[in-house]
């Protein structure tokens, strides 16, 4: 087994169906991250002339000119101590400090150390093979209540792509709860790309609430939301949700991800979470969808260079302290 590098999208969509990879594993995820002038590869190790193991990966800069590779939601595949160590190896020859993984599968390895999420780990997930009715039903009732509401304020959606009020209603939801936004760039270049589409919830010509919504494989995922708190009494945000959910279901995907909440407190049946979390506030809105807790294991480093990396973590560490 070797690593092979893959450069043809049929080829590439033809390991996606067989081993169902993510949208972050996607060609088309891939093509937006060239766009923002990254250096990406699509890797696969064949056994017995099937792909078992695909890695789409990214090469990141850092400080004193060094590099790593990142591996958003993968590999996807086999990922035993074989397979792993045939891709450190590759990565070994361009010299990269570590490679940042995010796998669906344990793996024990010494050179390996857990680190923050860079994509959450945590998601609700909702069933979108279900009766349009059922779903509504198996909501709470304040969100049910609150998408009849916002459906008798004579609210308009339009399905079109606009970053002048992504960007406007973004930067007034980052303020307001405090979170870091991406370059405009990137959300200019999600928008660009067939893989995406936005839905804004107008009041009298004016933008309440935006989205961007990514389809990929089985699976409608809710990636970006805005609105403006000014008009919360419209329940714009929750319309919105709504009907990406009818568009995921008639579109013939079968499950809407919502794509981020904070994780589970404890082992019950029940989802609970620590309000104080990041993403705590989002979080109580999204459950009140009723969709399905899943967790994945989370982002990890496999350490190539241990000397440079320690000496990498320790600058970052000080800068937080500076």
């Amino acid at each position: 087994m070797q690593v092979k590098t893959i450069q043809n999208l049929d080829e590439w969509n033809k390991v996606a169906s067989r081993l169902n990879i993510p949208f972050a594993q996607s060609w088309q995820w891939g093509d937006i991250l060239i766009t923002e002038g990254k250096n990406v590869e699509r890797l696969t190790i064949e056994k017995d002339g099937a792909v078992v193991t695909a890695a789409q990966v990214v090469y990141l800069s850092l400080i004193f000119g060094w590099h790593y590779v990142f591996c958003p939601k993968g590999p996807v595949g086999e990922l035993n101590v074989e397979v792993l160590d045939i891709f450190v190896e590759y990565f070994k020859t361009k010299k990269v400090l570590f490679w940042r993984i995010e796998p669906a599968q344990k793996i024990i390895s010494k050179n390996l150390k857990n680190n923050y999420d860079v994509i959450p780990r945590a998601t609700l997930v909702l069933d979108l093979q279900k009766r349009e009715e059922d779903i509504l039903n198996a909501m709470d009732a304040k969100t049910r209540y609150n998408i009849r509401l916002a459906q008798k304020k004579n609210l308009k959606i339009k399905n079109e792509n606009n970053l002048k009020i992504f960007l406007e209603l973004m930067k007034k939801t980052g303020s307001r709860d405090n979170f870091r936004l991406h370059e405009n760039r990137h959300y200019e270049v999600i928008l660009n790309s067939d893989l995406s589409r936005q839905l804004t919830v107008y009041s009298e010509q004016i933008p309440v609430a935006t989205a961007i919504f990514v389809g990929y494989g089985d699976v409608f995922t809710y990636l970006f939301g805005a609105s403006d708190h000014e008009y919360r009494q419209l329940m714009a945000p929750y319309l919105l949700q709504w009907e990406g959910i009818k568009i995921g279901q008639s579109e013939g995907y079968k499950f809407y991800d919502f794509f981020g909440v904070a994780p589970k407190i404890n082992d019950s049946a029940e989802y609970e979470f620590d309000e104080k979390h990041q993403y705590g506030g989002v979080s109580r809105f999204k459950q009140g969808f009723g969709g399905r807790y899943t967790e994945t294991l989370g982002t990890f480093d496999f350490i190539l260079n241990k000397t440079k990396y320690n000496l990498y973590t320790w600058l970052r560490k000080l800068r937080r302290i500076i």
